[in-house]
């Protein structure tokens, strides 16, 4: 409307003539002045096969999305079809990832042994803090996301399988509830803490500080501070009582970050939180690579034609099992 438009060109100095501004002449509703849709994605390229593969899954066209999935044309796209529930290419995938480039799990637990501070260094040396840094960069390179939660596809057999493979390939040296290298997820709110749902922490050896423990090696559980500053808060593993083992995590708790290499595994059967919707937020998680995993052909031509169900304007949270009354 004018009055918006007013006000645009006065605090932004702009002519907003040639914009594409368009003078509303019908009288919509005033919040049609609010709402702005944001077409260009700063994660991946247009012209990248990450951005095409988003683009023919958000206008439902299947075909060819499995075009350019079979192609292998694009070096940032792939595709893995397994050949029944103990397919171990997933396992050679989830920790080496594809080979130059893309990451597995292998990466971060290896720089986590390979940059370790001098054990006899304080805790308050500022290479702990360093350490702890990159080594929640470098889980950021890949992560594996799930459709679902329950069954051998989704984040619970999921979490299970890749601790398991980890502690067979000697990454790890335990599969307690607490060991070095787990990486946990918050799933609930700690104002007392300063962590928020979503948060992303990894267990790790630090020295102790005081007491009659000082100098042993004691877990603490490192999350970035968020503080545009590289900053690390230490939280002592019996603090966090809403955590989850996130190896794996849901395309519904990955919304609004973003991962170097994402893969996407699908069930074998369909399902109800199976959408298009769903199949592009876990293509838009990845920045440089993604991988489509697929337990049984078909599943992601038939979630690519299916759509979210709205009911009185609302998305249904079909992703938790809740279905709409009637």
């Amino acid at each position: 409307s004018p009055q918006p438009r007013q006000w645009l060109e006065a605090v932004s100095g702009e002519n907003l003539g040639a914009s594409d501004l368009h003078e509303d002449i019908n009288g919509t509703h005033p919040l049609a002045q609010q709402v702005v849709m944001l077409r260009h994605s700063r994660r991946f390229g247009e012209g990248s096969g990450i951005g095409q593969l988003a683009r023919w899954v958000n206008r439902q066209q299947p075909e060819e999305a499995r075009k350019l999935l079979a192609a292998g044309s694009h070096g940032d796209v792939f595709s893995l079809p397994l050949k029944g529930e103990q397919d171990r290419a997933l396992e050679r995938l989830l920790l080496e990832g594809h080979g130059e480039g893309p990451q597995g799990y292998r990466h971060y637990l290896s720089l986590l042994r390979s940059q370790r501070p001098p054990l006899d260094s304080p805790l308050d040396d500022p290479r702990w803090t360093h350490w702890a840094r990159v080594v929640l960069q470098a889980f950021d390179a890949f992560q594996l996301l799930c459709a679902v939660r329950k069954g051998p596809w989704g984040v619970e057999g999921l979490n299970q399988r890749v601790t398991d493979a980890l502690l067979k390939a000697r990454l790890i040296d335990s599969d307690h509830q607490w060991y070095e290298g787990r990486p946990v997820l918050m799933t609930r709110n700690d104002y007392g803490l300063g962590l928020m749902n979503g948060d992303i922490g990894i267990a790790l050896k630090l020295p102790e500080r005081e007491g009659p423990d000082a100098g042993r090696q004691v877990l603490r559980v490192a999350f970035p501070r968020n503080d545009g500053q590289g900053g690390v808060r230490f939280v002592l593993p019996s603090r966090l009582n809403d955590v989850d083992t996130v190896y794996a995590m849901t395309v519904h708790k990955s919304q609004g970050s973003e991962f170097a290499h994402t893969a996407l595994i699908l069930p074998d059967a369909l399902n109800p939180v199976l959408t298009k919707e769903l199949i592009y937020t876990g293509i838009t998680r990845a920045k440089h690579w993604f991988t489509l995993i697929e337990p049984r052909a078909g599943v992601f031509e038939e979630a690519v034609r299916r759509k979210v169900k709205r009911l009185s304007g609302l998305m249904l949270e079909l992703e938790e099992g809740i279905e709409p009354s009637h």
